[in-house]
């Protein structure tokens, strides 16, 4: 075996212990402020329809704009620096975004920022796929990916919890000097995450082959159609009430900011503390069965948050978190075994094409998903009459996502022979 190819183990461990310190740096930056977009989109008074819009179509403009990160990798030919700056440019936009809605929230500009924000958040992700892929050891990959996604969910909850509180400090005259201080504290946390970034051990390009063939090729890629397309069609029906819930905890159940950040903070910690237990599961028993039963289990949630609102209102809070509780465990398995999925599809090759094709279509189908919720709420398409079980608009966008839940995970997962 040639030298230049035999792995540098020593460099492999150092980096992989650096690249759970920048996770929780970007850990701090999202539960800071992406976790808060809604939450800041709904103080600028912005309808359920046009929220929908907001958290739905920048992550399909950003899906479409991220197909051009192959080109810039050839260009630059370096992982690390093309997330460097990809990440430099991504807090620069933080600032734009605040100073868009402090200054009157112009919906068109909002979005436009909005949409160039996840459009350099969302083309980090093919390369950084990539660059992992590499680093971390197939037999290793559910421990690894699980324990280091438990200490970036521990700083992502504790992040958004004390955003939280500080938005809850400021009365709705003084919010915007809240949202300041959290997405300048995002801003700090970006240019952490990425100084760390910048110390991790990257390889030489001739190492990870993006075009190498891996066994049949003809096989395999009928195996990634049948993974994306699930996984993309699954996304639509979480999209569909998704983008929803935190106006639904404000305006129907009546949430404070503290109490949603303690909602967000519980519900992440249950599936924070379960990270170890699938990473664990997941290397044992394969990837199949963690995806088929959370899925399952996922489908239902929706019509649980229609019976919350009929509860006494001192029992919302409590009944809140047992569900979302549930709710974040089963995502959190399920995600992770879906990407350890893509792992043993890929085998750590071809990574950067594979994920820009997985972000595309599931980008696309999200933003599907959220029209078409965000469509259900307005009242000039379903007059709700005397309907005592859908009271409102949202149970309407909560069934529906329920009912395609079901159906896709029957279509794809409910057979005894599974071929994702």
């Amino acid at each position: 075996m040639n030298r230049k190819y035999l792995r540098p183990k020593d460099e492999i461990k150092s980096s992989l212990k650096v690249s759970t310190i920048e996770g929780s740096w970007w850990a701090v930056m999202y539960g800071t402020v992406e976790t808060y977009f809604s939450a800041f989109f709904e103080h600028l008074r912005y309808s359920s329809y046009e929220i929908s819009v907001l958290m739905t179509f920048p992550v399909f403009f950003g899906a479409i704009f991220q197909n051009l990160s192959q080109n810039f990798h050839k260009i630059l030919k370096s992982r690390k620096r093309l997330i460097t700056i990809l990440k430099l440019m991504q807090t620069l936009t933080i600032p734009i975004i605040f100073y868009v809605g402090y200054s009157g929230g112009n919906y068109l500009l909002l979005i436009s920022f909005i949409c160039i924000y996840y459009a350099i958040a969302i083309s980090q992700m093919a390369p950084w796929t990539s660059w992992m892929g590499y680093l971390v050891p197939g037999r290793l990959r559910g421990k690894y990916f699980g324990n280091r996604s438990q200490v970036v969910r521990v700083f992502m909850l504790i992040s958004s919890l004390i955003a939280g509180s500080i938005l809850n400090a400021y009365n709705n005259n003084e919010a915007m000097t809240g949202f300041a201080i959290i997405f300048l504290v995002g801003m700090l946390a970006n240019i952490g995450s990425t100084f760390y970034i910048t110390k991790q051990f990257e390889p030489s390009e001739d190492v990870i082959d993006e075009n190498v063939v891996i066994g049949n090729e003809d096989s395999l890629e009928h195996k990634l159609k049948k993974f994306i397309a699930y996984d993309s069609i699954s996304e639509f029906a979480f999209s569909i009430s998704g983008p929803l819930m935190m106006i639904y905890w404000i305006r129907d159940l009546n949430f404070s900011y503290i109490e949603i950040a303690v909602l967000l903070n519980v519900s992440q910690l249950v599936g924070l503390f379960s990270l170890r237990y699938w990473g664990s599961k997941i290397d044992q028993n394969g990837t199949i069965s963690t995806i088929r039963w959370s899925s399952l289990a996922i489908g239902i949630f929706p019509l649980f948050w229609i019976l919350i609102l009929f509860l006494p209102a001192q029992l919302r809070l409590a009944s809140s978190l047992v569900v979302a509780s549930l709710a974040a465990l089963m995502f959190s398995g399920r995600a992770l075994a879906m990407d350890n999925r893509l792992y043993e599809h890929m085998n750590g090759k071809n990574m950067i094409k594979t994920t820009s094709r997985r972000v595309f279509y599931k980008g696309l189908f999200i933003f599907v998903g959220g029209f078409l919720g965000g469509t259900l709420t307005r009242t000039e398409f379903i007059d709700l009459g005397q309907h005592a079980f859908f009271n409102n608009h949202i149970h309407i966008v909560f069934a529906t996502s329920a009912v395609f839940r079901i159906l896709v995970w029957g279509l794809y997962l409910g057979k005894s022979k599974i071929k994702i």
